[in-house]
């Protein structure tokens, strides 16, 4: 096997759809139909490595004057997820369409944890980044 078939790399600085679920899991759907969707980059991705190192490095920093709390992990996570997310469809609150900017997907985040696990946990899977198989 060629492992460069393996590569998430390219596909992760791509993105890829996520089609959200709500708390109970069933599909969230817009008023004509179609999935709620979040284009995400992948945990390969580039801007996603930069930010990684941007927090890992103020972590290390402040480390002498400051500790991590869990509200600081949570807002660094947020900020990732932020950085990930490239385009989204349906993203409807408080009735008003929401425009895919990085201070609106934070307010998301924040907003809304299980949009924020959900988005996690696909960004993170690095099956999702994947090339399709050629055909054979």
């Amino acid at each position: 096997m060629d492992l460069s078939d393996l590569s998430t790399k390219e596909a992760a600085d791509d993105g890829a759809v996520l089609e959200l679920r709500g708390p109970t899991g069933a599909p969230i759907m817009q008023d004509d139909g179609a999935p709620v969707t979040i284009t995400l980059l992948g945990a390969d991705s580039d801007v996603l490595t930069r930010v990684a190192n941007q927090q890992t490095n103020r972590y290390l920093r402040d480390r002498g004057l400051l500790t991590m709390t869990a509200e600081g992990a949570t807002a660094n996570r947020i900020d990732y997820l932020a950085a990930a997310t490239v385009a989204w469809s349906g993203i409807k609150v408080d009735g008003d369409v929401l425009d895919c900017t990085r201070d609106e997907a934070r307010k998301l985040y924040r907003r809304f944890p299980f949009i924020r696990d959900q988005a996690s946990a696909f960004v993170d899977d690095r099956a999702n980044f994947l090339k399709a198989s050629p055909k054979t």
